[in-house]
Formats: structure tokens, C-alpha cells, sequence
């Protein structure tokens, strides 16, 4: 039971992260996480959680690093190789006797062998953690791929040197010979056992294709489990197993792929699961390390053996030292590859890959291998050798978090695609003259204009994807108050019975729709918790009416003509209030953002005084809309070829544009043909005089 319990909390602990990170955009994700981690680690529930570092490495990191060899652009990478590789093993080695000198010098009680252990532990940089602090900025293309590329191979020669150090400290022997032909070995092995597993993966998967036995979800499971099994591999003949999965995944990235409907199943299948699969895992390394911090600082903390202050001044100086080799040492590389002369001119990219050199779980799983015994005797010093690495890789996060987006030159804003949103318009204007016919029945021209709003809603969520990060806060702000004041009076007009049920589950709808209408939006602290509370209220004040609109969910409605009226009259008046308080705001928040937010909604003023808005919302449950919105996916999809045979659009781009037709049209047509609610429109028959 107590596993089950485990695996429940971190997986609610994990979408609560991802919610927060929503509401808190400003805070990135990872730093949310370690902090849930840290409460996750006071509770009983995460003082259960044993960290074994070998399963850690394994189940966690090799299938990351899997996962980053077979996305990252190895040409890139490798045009950087020099570079790379003198960071990955020089700067390990540097920092190993750096820092470890340096914590001997500062606490003699602890053996160099230890000493030089812990500075094994934090040579390497984390590769999880460098793309969680880069991802958001702009950063140079070289910085990023050195970045990517030192992270990959770094943690095997960390981890080589950490096992000497810890050998040393074991037998007092150290050879640094022997270590050297120790860690190319390692080396060699590692990519020897990933070439070797995925030879054998693929003679596989050629068996399989001769018996006519291919099977998708057969195929994913094998992709799935090629880390594990290559890291296995090469840690039975004594190789690194990180550098195994590392080359399993560039060699499964650069295999050919025939162009077939089974394989373009298998491909989206396999994107989507390891989507989901690197998102868990990457919240798991930050939950982790925030469980650890929790539980290596308690004891520590206590002890009358060490000052607190005299700890903390340690930890100050080391991470301070880490990122000052790691300056020194691009230093000195650029001054041998590009002249001690031109050195000034490269200084902002040394300052980049310094501050982006930081550490993190990694580094705690290595320094956890370390024996809590030696000859037999125990080794006190250990717990002080944790409490040292976490607060050493917290501080170094910290710090990265803080100086990467000083030195970066801002956000990553999305581009704004013009290109895209006029082939959306041209769809419009195609089905706008399909409605011209005459001949076409009233329900035929509502799922033609519900098609043409939901072109409209994707040139809507073009527009506010290329906004910035505080200009999406006040969109959604501005948003929540309107969508408040629009429940507030729909609550009000049904308490009244100006509306019945039926009316106000139509409005509803309605109110939904433009409540997701922006699926990648951010919610801002103040939206978020305004729609939270208020509905909060809203249930308390009026229990009854909750209890009667939840009665009335999975009944099929009828909606006849004066219902439709009716909501249309409810629909004004909220309008009305709505334009007021958007007047009232312009002092508040930016001048052309309520002048959107304003014609927007004198448009939709303006379709529901033509009736026709809220038909487009009952013919969405229909059929029929589903038909004619295949036949946008089919205008919009010539409109694709026609811009690409006159050269308008490359060809990449014309691609990425019908992969994205192609996903809303499955979509589309696994829809239920008739769907358990649904409303039906109808007129009422006269009452006899």
C-alpha cells in the first residue's frame, strides 16, 4: 500500500506543480517543483521514499538522456565537438580537484579522498536542469547546442571519477593512469553497447515485419524500453550506461523510416507518449532533489558538531568556485582555439556558458553512492557531504535561474504567422459564399457559420499566441471579469425566471466556449482566483440552484423560439454591463486591448441580433456540423496546396500546416455521431384560443 501511496502523491503532486507553474508564470516550473518536493519530504508520505541512486540513474536519467539524444540536432553538436568535449571531461576533472582541494582546505576533518568524491559529484552539469532554466530565453544557437551537447556526456566521466575518488577513499590508492584509461574505456563501452542494442532492436523489428506480426502499441513498448536495456548492457560489462542510452537515442534518431500510414501511427503515437513520458520524469528529478534537500537538512541542521553559519559560508564559497573554474576553463579554451586577443569578444558567451553550467539531481544521486562505512568503521563525514551537494545544487539553480535571463536577451516571444491566418481567412471566405445559396436549409447555414467561427476562434488564438508574457496576463485578467459579470447576470435572469433551465444551459455553452477559447492561455493570479472564488460564492449563496443545474445535465433539452429569445435579451443586457465596465478599465490596462475585447463584443452584439449566434452553438451537437467542418478541413487543405505550387509557402511550412489539418480532422471524425446531451431546436405549437 504504501507504494501505491507513493506513486499517488507524486503524481498529484506533479499536475499540481503544472497548475501552479499556470498561475505563477513567472516562477519557473522546476522551481515550483523542488519547493513542493522540499513539503513533500516533511511529510510522512515523502520520509518513506528511499532514494536509491542506481534505480534512480536507470528508471529516471538514462531515459531522458535517451530522450535528448534522439531530439537533439547532432550536426549542430557536432560542429561544437571540441568544445563539448573539453568541457565534459577537462571541466570534470578540473572541478573535481578544484573543489575538492578547496573542501579539504575548508573543513581538514574530512579525507581528501571524500573531498575529491564531492567535487567528482558536482563536475558535471545537468542536462534536465539547463533545458528547464534555457527554454524560456533566447539564447545564442552555439550556447545552447554546447549546453546540450556537454550534458549528454558529461555525467559519465563525472561518474568514472567519482567511482576512483571513492576507490581511493576505500583501499588509499589512486592511480590517475589507470583512472584515465579507466574512464576512455567506460567511454568506448557505453557507445559500444548503445550500437550493439539497437542492432539488436532492429533485427528484431525486421523479424517481426517478416512473420507479418507489426503491431503499434508491440512497437512503442520496444522504442520504451531501449534506454533501460542499453544502460543495463553496458553496466553489466562494467561501461557507462549513460553514455549506452545517449548513443542508443542518436542512432534511433537518425534510422530511416518508410513513409507508410502504419508508421505515421506509430510516430504520433510514440511523440505523444514520450511527451508525456519526459514531462513526468523531468518533474520527478526536481521532486526528488526538493525530497532530498528536506531530508539531509533536518539532521545537519541540528547537529551541535558544525556551525549553521560556517555551513552556509561553505556552501557560498564552493558554488562560487564551481562557476569560477567554469569561467576560467572557457577562458582558457577560448584563448587557445580563438586568440587571447579576441577572447573581450566572446565574453558574453563565455558568461552564458558559465552561469549555464548549473547542477542538479544528478549530482545527489552520484554523491548518495558514497559508503556509509569504511573498513568496516562508520563514515560520519557522509551526511555532511549530502547536506553540502544539495545545498550546493539548490544555491547553483538559484543562482542560474536568477543570471540566465539578465545575460540572455529575453523571452522566446512566438512569431506571429501571418501566413497561417491568411489561409484561415481565405476558408472563411469560401464557406461565407456557400451560404449564398439559396438553397441551403436554415440548419445547413448554421453549421456552415459555426465552421466559420471556428476559423475565427483560430485567428483569435493566433493573435494572442504572439503576445508577450505580461500582455497574455492582462488578455486573461480583462477575460475573467468579463466572464464574471456575464455569470453574475445569467445567475441573476434565472433566479428571476426570465430563462428556464434549458436557456441556461445554452448560455452556458456559450460562456464556456469564449472561457476556453485560448487553449495555450496563462491564467494570471488575479483571473485565476477570481473565477475560483466567485464561483466558490456563487455555490454557497444559491445551493439550490447549483443542486438544479447539476439535475439537469445528462437530460436531452429542448430549446424552442422563445427560449432563443429570451437568452438573446439576457445576452444584451450582460453586453451592455460588460461594455460599461470595459470603459470604466481603460485607465487600468492598455487602450487597444479594450478596444479589442470592445469590438469583439459589439460583433457578437451584432450576430445575435441577426439570431444567428446561439444556433451556431445548438447546430455544434448536430451531425451535420460536423460535415460541413470536414469540408473546411478539405477547403483548407487546398488552400495549403495552392499557396505551395505558386511558392507563396515552403514546403516544410505547407507540411507542418497539413499535419495540423490532418490532427483536427481525425479528431473531428471520432466524434460521436449523436452525442448523450444534446439540445433540440423546435418550434413550440400555439396555444388554442
Amino acid at each position: 500500500m504504501i507504494l501505491i501511496e507513493i506513486v499517488i502523491f507524486l503524481a498529484l503532486t506533479i499536475t499540481l506543480s503544472n497548475v501552479l507553474a499556470k498561475v505563477f508564470p513567472s516562477i519557473p516550473m522546476f522551481m515550483i517543483q523542488i519547493v513542493l518536493g522540499i513539503l513533500l519530504g516533511l511529510t510522512e508520505i515523502g520520509r518513506s521514499i528511499n532514494f536509491e541512486p542506481e534505480v534512480f540513474l536507470v528508471m529516471i536519467i538514462a531515459p531522458l538522456l535517451f530522450r535528448e539524444g534522439e531530439t537533439a540536432d547532432i550536426p549542430a553538436i557536432l560542429k561544437h565537438s571540441g568544445t563539448i568535449l573539453f568541457l565534459a571531461f577537462g571541466g570534470v576533472i578540473l572541478t573535481l580537484t578544484g573543489v575538492g582541494f578547496a573542501l579539504h582546505w575548508l573543513l581538514p576533518t574530512v579525507p581528501l579522498a571524500a573531498c575529491l568524491a564531492f567535487g567528482a559529484a558536482l563536475g558535471p552539469t545537468d542536462a534536465v536542469a539547463v533545458n528547464s532554466l534555457a527554454k524560456r530565453l533566447k539564447m545564442p544557437d552555439s550556447v545552447m547546442h554546447i549546453l546540450e551537447g556537454e550534458g549528454l556526456l558529461n555525467d559519465a566521466s563525472g561518474v568514472t571519477a567519482f567511482q576512483f575518488a571513492v576507490a581511493a577513499l576505500m583501499t588509499g590508492q589512486f592511480s590517475a593512469a589507470d583512472a584515465s584509461l579507466t574512464l576512455l574505456l567506460s567511454t568506448l563501452g557505453g557507445v559500444l553497447a548503445g550500437i550493439v542494442v539497437v542492432y539488436i532492436k532492429r533485427q528484431s523489428i525486421q523479424l517481426i515485419e517478416r512473420i507479418s506480426a507489426r503491431d503499434i502499441t508491440g512497437y512503442l513498448l520496444i522504442e520504451l524500453t531501449l534506454p533501460f536495456l542499453a544502460y543495463l548492457a553496458a553496466e553489466l560489462f562494467h561501461s557507462s550506461g549513460i553514455i549506452a542510452a545517449v548513443v542508443c537515442g542518436v542512432l534511433e534518431s537518425r534510422r530511416f523510416s518508410k513513409i507508410s500510414l502504419f508508421d505515421a501511427e506509430l510516430s504520433n503515437v510514440t511523440e505523444t507518449s514520450w511527451q508525456t513520458i519526459s514531462f513526468t520524469l523531468n518533474a520527478l528529478v526536481f521532486l526528488f532533489l526538493g525530497i532530498e534537500l528536506s531530508q539531509v537538512f533536518s539532521p545537519i541542521w541540528n547537529s551541535e558538531t558544525y556551525s549553521n553559519v560556517h555551513l552556509f559560508f561553505i556552501v557560498g564559497v564552493i558554488t562560487a568556485l564551481l562557476f569560477l573554474i567554469r569561467f576560467l576553463f572557457i577562458t582558457l579554451f577560448y584563448s587557445f582555439t580563438r586568440g587571447f586577443r579576441k577572447t573581450h569578444h566572446y565574453l558574453h558567451e563565455r558568461l552564458l556558458l558559465t552561469v549555464g553550467g548549473v547542477k542538479g539531481t544528478v549530482s545527489i544521486a552520484t554523491i548518495f553512492i558514497l559508503p556509509a562505512t569504511i573498513g568496516g568503521i562508520d563514515f560520519p563525514e557522509r551526511s555532511l557531504l549530502l547536506f553540502i551537494t544539495a545545498c550546493v545544487t539548490f544555491l547553483s539553480l538559484v543562482m542560474g535561474m536568477i543570471l540566465l535571463p539578465i545575460l540572455s536577451d529575453g523571452e522566446v516571444t512566438p512569431v506571429s504567422n501571418p501566413r497561417q491566418s491568411g489561409i484561415y481567412r481565405e476558408v472563411i471566405a469560401c464557406l461565407e459564399e456557400d451560404i449564398e445559396n439559396p438553397e441551403l436549409s436554415e440548419q445547413e447555414v448554421f453549421a456552415i457559420q459555426a465552421v466559420i467561427t471556428n476559423y475565427q476562434d483560430h485567428i483569435q488564438e493566433l493573435f494572442t499566441e504572439t503576445m508577450s508574457e505580461s500582455s497574455q496576463q492582462e488578455f486573461q485578467e480583462v477575460q475573467a471579469l468579463m466572464l464574471s459579470i456575464e455569470r453574475d447576470g445569467l445567475d441573476e435572469s434565472y433566479r428571476r425566471r426570465k430563462i428556464n433551465t434549458e436557456s441556461y444551459r445554452l448560455y452556458s455553452m456559450f460562456i464556456s466556449r469564449f472561457q476556453n477559447s485560448i487553449p495555450h492561455q496563462v491564467l494570471s493570479f488575479l483571473g485565476f482566483w477570481l473565477i475560483v472564488v466567485q464561483r466558490i460564492i456563487r455555490v454557497i449563496l444559491h445551493p439550490k440552484l447549483f443542486l438544479q443545474r447539476r439535475r439537469a445535465r445528462g437530460q436531452r433539452s429542448v430549446i424552442d423560439r422563445r427560449d432563443v429569445s429570451a437568452v438573446r435579451e439576457v445576452f444584451l443586457q450582460n453586453s451592455q454591463a460588460i461594455l460599461n465596465s470595459l470603459e470604466n478599465l481603460r485607465d487600468v490596462y492598455d487602450e487597444e486591448l479594450i478596444d479589442f475585447f470592445v469590438e469583439e463584443r459589439k460583433n457578437l452584439m451584432d450576430q445575435v441580433n441577426k439570431k444567428g449566434l446561439f444556433g451556431t452553438i445548438l447546430i455544434q451537437q448536430d451531425p451535420l456540423y460536423t460535415k460541413e467542418l470536414l469540408r473546411g478541413y478539405y477547403l483548407e487543405r487546398k488552400i495549403i496546396d495552392e499557396h505551395e505550387v505558386s511558392g507563396d509557402i515552403s514546403t516544410f511550412e505547407a507540411n507542418s500546416y497539413r499535419h495540423r489539418v490532418n490532427l483536427l480532422e481525425s479528431y473531428a471524425m471520432r466524434q460521436p455521431a449523436d452525442p448523450p446531451f444534446r439540445f433540440i431546436l423546435r418550434k413550440k405549437k400555439a396555444k388554442k384560443s
